[in-house]
């Protein structure tokens, strides 16, 4: 099959750089029209250049035996690969850039910090270390009641069949446990 540029795409598919910038030199009008059509908002060049490895893909999978010329087989390959990158919507937005020319707001002074700050860190660690050392300060009895009801999520009830004493007496070990701790934590 005889096309336009045979010779070019010929020596670009076997391997010569002279020969795939010659291609892609007179592929650039095909190129800004794709462009020109697709841009959506997308830096002209950076479309250039994704355009030019689009081009380079072509040329490597290009077959001549299926009967379709290079320029339809590659135009094709440029607008539908430049009409994917630009549908996308790839905006980068900076945050420190500013919103408003008056007042110098950034879109990053917008945003809400929802993390915990130093104070708030300092604080739970206080109060971590406080109650750690009211935990030390219970018999083992009580540990495994408060530790059973407020960390493992077992009802009293149930702590009493494992424990094989009354509901009663849990309870009453709940409250002098609870009563040690609001004592340490009193502290604070």
């Amino acid at each position: 099959m005889d096309y336009r540029y045979k010779k070019l795409v010929e020596d670009a598919k076997s391997g010569s750089t002279r020969a795939t910038q010659d291609l892609i030199g007179k592929l650039e009008p095909l190129i800004y029209s794709a462009i020109g059509r697709c841009k959506n908002g997308r830096d002209r060049e950076d479309l250039y250049q994704e355009a030019c490895i689009l081009i380079m893909e072509a040329i490597k999978d290009f077959d001549e035996d299926r009967g379709v010329p290079f320029l339809a087989f590659v135009k094709n390959r440029i607008y539908y690969g430049i009409h994917n990158l630009t549908r996308k919507n790839h905006y980068e937005i900076s945050l420190d850039q500013p919103l408003w020319e008056e007042d110098g707001q950034t879109m990053l002074d917008l945003l809400e910090d929802k993390g915990e700050g130093m104070e708030e860190g300092i604080i739970r660690e206080e109060i971590l270390d406080s109650l750690r050392k009211g935990m030390e300060s219970l018999t083992q009895k009580q540990k495994e009641v408060i530790i059973g009801h407020y960390f493992e999520g077992k009802k009293f009830k149930d702590i009493a069949i494992d424990r094989q004493v009354h509901y009663k007496t849990v309870l009453r070990l709940k409250d002098r446990a609870i009563k040690k701790l609001r004592e340490e934590l009193g502290n604070l």
